[in-house]
C-alpha cells in the first residue's frame, strides 16, 4: 500500500483529493492537514510514502515547505498541487518538478501515481544496491576541464537541468563552509529579482535532492539557519591535485599524476563565473609545483623526460611566460631533440606573434638559431 498524506489549506480540496485517491487501488490516506506546521510535526509519528502538497498556503510557500520535508524525511516523495498554471510553468521551469493542476482529473492523477510508484521502486533498488555492494565507497567527481559526477557504479550522473548541475558544483566548491541562501541566489541567478531567484533556488535544491536520492544518497544537503552545506563524501581529481601539491612531494609518480590529472583548467568549459578565481589560483599552484620539480631535477641532472613534460605543461598553463619558453627550448636543445626544438619554437611563435602580435625575444631566437647552426 502506498501511504499518502494530504496538505491543503482548503478543506474542500482535501475532501476531493481523498475521494479521488480512494478510488485507486493500493492507496492509503494516513493523514489530512490544513496546517502545514502540524503536518510536519506529525510526520515523525506516521509512515508516509508521498505527500500531496498545496503550493499556495498562508504563511508558507509550498517549495520552501517541501524542502523541509525532504531534508528531514528524505524517503518521502512530494507531489505539488497548484491552481495556477502560470506558476507551474514559470517557477517549475516547465514541468521540472512533479505537480498536479487543479482541478485534478482522474487520468492525470493515475499517471502521477504510476510515476511515483516507479520512483519509489527505483529508490528502493538503489538503496539495496548501495547497502549490499558499495556503501563504503565515495562518489567521484571530475572538475578539470568540465564538471562530471560519477555514481557508485561509475556511471555518469545525468542532471535534470543545467542549474541543478551548477548548484551541486557550487555547493561542492564551497564545501568547507555553509553558504547562505542569499549568496547562492546572487551567484546562480544574478539577473533575477529576489523573489523569483528564491523560488528558483527552492526548486533547484528540491531537484538536486531528488537527483542524489535516485543514486542512493540520503540527506545530501544540510540546511541550518538558512545556510546550505553539501554532505556527500566525494573523491575528485582536483582534491588529488591539491593533496599532492600541499604535501610538496616531488617524486616522479606524484608529478606524473599532477600532469595527468590537470587535463584542463578547473571547470573551464562550464562557464561558471564563481569558479574563475579558484581556477586561476589552482593554475598558479600547479605551475609553481612543476617549477620546483624542474629546478630540483635539473640541479641533480635527473628525470630528463619528465622535466620536458613538466615544462610543456608549464607553458600550457602560462603560454606567455618568457622564462618557461626559454627553459623548454633549452631543454630540448640540450637533449638534441630536433623535432621537439622545432615544435616548441613554432608554439612560441604562435603564442607571441600570431596571438599577441609581438616579436619573439632575442635570447629565444638566438638559442634556436645557435642550435640549428650547430647541427
Amino acid at each position: 500500500m502506498m501511504k499518502v498524506l494530504l496538505i491543503d489549506d482548503e478543506e474542500l480540496s482535501l475532501e476531493v483529493m481523498e475521494i479521488m485517491l480512494c478510488k485507486l487501488n493500493d492507496i492509503e490516506i494516513v493523514g489530512k492537514y490544513t496546517n502545514p506546521i502540524r503536518a510536519l510535526e506529525d510526520l515523525e509519528k506516521v509512515q508516509v510514502d508521498v505527500v500531496f502538497l498545496d503550493m499556495e498556503m498562508p504563511g508558507m510557500h509550498g517549495l520552501e515547505f517541501a524542502e523541509e520535508i525532504v531534508e528531514k524525511y528524505s524517503h518521502i516523495e512530494v507531489l505539488f498541487v497548484t491552481a495556477y498554471p502560470q506558476f507551474a510553468l514559470e517557477a517549475f521551469e516547465v514541468n521540472a518538478i512533479d505537480y498536479l493542476l487543479k482541478p485534478v482529473s482522474m487520468k492525470r492523477l493515475q499517471k502521477a501515481i504510476k510515476k511515483i510508484e516507479e520512483k519509489l521502486t527505483l529508490y528502493q533498488s538503489r538503496e539495496e544496491l548501495v547497502d549490499a555492494n558499495t556503501c563504503k565507497q565515495d562518489l567521484y567527481a571530475s572538475f578539470m576541464s568540465s564538471f562530471r559526477l560519477f555514481d557508485y557504479q561509475n556511471d555518469e550522473v545525468k542532471w535534470r537541468t543545467k542549474k541543478v548541475k551548477e548548484l551541486f558544483a557550487y555547493l561542492w566548491h564551497n564545501r568547507n563552509h555553509p553558504i547562505h541562501k542569499s549568496l547562492v541566489t546572487e551567484e546562480l541567478w544574478p539577473d533575477k529579482q529576489a523573489e523569483k531567484a528564491t523560488a528558483l533556488l527552492h526548486t533547484t535544491i528540491y531537484q538536486l535532492r531528488k537527483a542524489l536520492k535516485e543514486i542512493g544518497i540520503e540527506k545530501p544537503i544540510i540546511l541550518v539557519n538558512d545556510h546550505y552545506k553539501l554532505a556527500v563524501p566525494i573523491k575528485s581529481d582536483v582534491l588529488e591535485i591539491q593533496e599532492i601539491i600541499q604535501s610538496e612531494r616531488l617524486n616522479v609518480l606524484e608529478v606524473q599524476k599532477v600532469i595527468e590529472l590537470y587535463s584542463g583548467e578547473y571547470m573551464e568549459n562550464e562557464d561558471f563565473m564563481w569558479s574563475i578565481q579558484y581556477q586561476q589560483e589552482l593554475k598558479q599552484e600547479v605551475f609553481h609545483y612543476l617549477q620546483k620539480f624542474v629546478v630540483s631535477s635539473r640541479r641533480k641532472n635527473e628525470h630528463t623526460e619528465l622535466v620536458g613534460k613538466s615544462l610543456e605543461k608549464m607553458l600550457e598553463l602560462n603560454p606567455y611566460d618568457e622564462a618557461t619558453m626559454y627553459q623548454l627550448l633549452k631543454h630540448y636543445c640540450e637533449q638534441n631533440n630536433t623535432g621537439k626544438v622545432k615544435e616548441v619554437f613554432q608554439t612560441i611563435a604562435h603564442n607571441l606573434k600570431e596571438e599577441l602580435g609581438v616579436s619573439i625575444p632575442r635570447n629565444i631566437v638566438a638559442l634556436n638559431n645557435n642550435y640549428f647552426n650547430r647541427t
